[in-house]
């Protein structure tokens, strides 16, 4: 017996119309699909005329590639606001994820497009997550900041992005992200928009460590006129004071210093200040700022070897050995190392050994 109505040939719009979506969803071997290379290509009628088909088909704007990037990364990544809107318009997420954890927020902070944030922050109802963290543990605010695009940077404050808000490795404020990468710009604006200068990390450092520790002597001042408190501790029970990279830094904690002294012979090679003619013959200071007492015996030669970068390292020994200074002289011990250059940048290469200060990089990779 019959087992069924026979199938009817389907109209021939109707068939023109499915290999049309097969043909626009389909993917080559890159997991492009035509959607993916006509935003790339900035081609937007065509890319209108295909996120037409993608609905009609019923299929999803946020389709991946193989470098798992959809349609509205694209868009955000080349910078262009018109495809981002269309994409938005007709249901894209701008919470779908990258290979990096990235949304599209994240994106358009890390290529510094104002415009394309714009869009993802205003259209309709699905407003994105403003505190999602990417792999790296970094909010859209933090990867702002990177940058140094202050038009993002205040169009997520407008928005409510949390100003303090920590990144997950480490515990670090967006100021804190600005001080370590000494962008003077990126403090200020975010100490007037009304960031926290005394957060911590989860080290317990503040960006007052952070600039005391690197020597950063602008970034320094500033903090200090803002009301930072440089006697908070941090879990090294170090105050900004005790882990001071030298006497300028001092001075400045300790309010003697207001504006930079002008360059002299004795610093123009980054020498430390001779100490003054009224202090103790001596005296010798450590990195706390207090006086070496007469009986340590790991009381330095000179003050500079304190606070400047030596010409020589005065812990070492002929056969490369170290010096390790007895318990209580109230300075660290180890070689105290300075600042290095790398492929992405400055980094601090010690500063102050076995605390937390030591070792941090530059920017977000810390």
């Amino acid at each position: 017996g019959r087992t069924g109505a026979p199938l009817l040939p389907l109209p021939l719009p109707l068939l023109g119309m499915a290999a049309d979506i097969a043909t626009a969803t389909k993917q080559d071997e890159d997991g492009d699909t035509a959607l993916h290379i006509a935003v790339a290509q900035g081609n937007l009628p065509v890319a209108q005329r295909l996120v037409s088909l993608f609905l009609q088909g019923q299929r999803d704007l946020d389709i991946y590639n193989n470098m798992r990037q959809t349609p509205l990364h694209l868009a955000v990544i080349t910078t262009q606001p018109s495809l981002v809107k269309l994409l938005l318009s007709h249901g894209a997420s701008p919470m779908a994820l990258d290979r990096h954890g990235q949304t599209s927020v994240h994106l358009a902070c890390e290529h510094g497009s104002p415009r394309c944030l714009r869009e993802l922050l205003e259209w309709g109802s699905n407003r994105p997550e403003l505190e999602a963290r990417n792999y790296e543990g970094l909010t859209p605010l933090h990867v702002s900041v990177a940058t140094s695009n202050r038009d993002t940077v205040l169009l997520l404050l407008e928005h409510g992005a949390d100003i303090d808000a920590v990144d997950i490795k480490s515990g670090r404020s967006p100021l804190l992200h600005a001080v370590e990468n000494n962008s003077l710009d990126m403090v200020e604006l975010l100490i007037q928009n009304g960031a926290n200068v005394n957060a911590q990390s989860y080290a317990g450092c503040t960006a007052l460590h952070v600039a005391s520790g690197r020597g950063l002597l602008d970034a320094l001042r500033l903090l200090v006129r803002n009301g930072a408190d440089c006697g908070i501790k941090n879990y090294h029970n170090d105050t900004a004071l005790m882990v001071a990279k030298n006497r300028r830094v001092i001075d400045i904690l300790r309010g003697k210093a207001s504006r930079p002294p002008p360059a002299s012979d004795s610093t123009r090679d980054g020498a430390s200040p001779a100490p003054s003619s009224a202090s103790s013959p001596g005296a010798r200071l450590t990195p706390n700022g207090e006086c070496c007492p007469p009986q340590c015996p790991w009381r330095l030669p000179d003050p500079q070897s304190c606070f400047g970068p030596p010409a020589h390292d005065p812990w070492s020994q002929p056969h490369g050995e170290t010096h390790q200074p007895p318990h209580g002289c109230g300075l660290p011990s180890g070689r105290v190392q300075g600042v290095r250059g790398g492929g992405g940048g400055w980094e601090w290469s010690g500063g102050v050994p076995g605390s937390p200060l030591g070792g941090w990089g530059s920017g977000a990779d810390s």
